[in-house]
């Protein structure tokens, strides 16, 4: 069974929004939680806001060789009104600690409605289940009306698609993601 995200407006100032939602979800390991986090491919199947992803490489000074470069179409959705906008991502992972940030890529700046984006997720296992918390921060170049609750409401249904991604895999495991799976040959 997985539990309710509760999710909350951390600040609002000079037009950027900071959410956060958390959640603890049983019938699933911490690891595993982490691996669909970092499966971008899966984004489409598991987040019905991403329409696409694509895994790209980055080209230039401002690229970290270890960081993970990401193209994505996302849609989004209030009242009657909805859209879709592509987007590029600067991702980090940090394995070992079961955490991740992305940021928009250096070649994204200033480019698209988004002025600032920010988002990370942390997966930690706790005698209750597996702790999961993303922080989203957001600034619009043109900042809509409702627009904190606008953002809290993305929050919500991403914490519920993860949540109900997790509740369709029965209790089975989840793979590291492709890009994080030992190549042949390796160790």
């Amino acid at each position: 069974m997985n539990g309710e995200a509760k999710c909350t407006l951390l600040s609002s100032e000079k037009g950027a929004y900071t959410v956060r939602g958390e959640m603890t979800l049983t019938g699933a390991d911490a690891s595993s939680v982490y691996n669909l986090l970092t499966d971008y491919e899966a984004s489409p199947r598991a987040f019905r806001a991403v329409r696409s992803v694509k895994v790209v490489e980055c080209e230039g000074d401002e690229c970290v060789a270890s960081n993970i470069y990401i193209e994505q179409e996302c849609e989004w959705k209030f009242f009657v009104f909805g859209g879709a906008f592509p987007c590029s991502f600067e991702v980090e992972e940090r394995d070992e600690e079961l955490r991740m940030k992305c940021s928009l890529a250096p070649n994204a700046k200033g480019r698209g409605f988004l002025r600032q984006f920010e988002g990370s997720w942390v997966v930690e296992e706790t005698s209750d289940g597996v702790r999961v918390e993303h922080t989203l921060m957001v600034q619009p170049k043109l900042t809509p009306p409702y627009s904190s609750k606008i953002f809290v409401q993305q929050v919500e249904q991403i914490m519920e698609d993860v949540a109900n991604e997790i509740a369709s895999w029965n209790g089975a495991s989840y793979d590291a993601p492709p890009h994080r799976q030992p190549v042949a040959g390796e160790r």
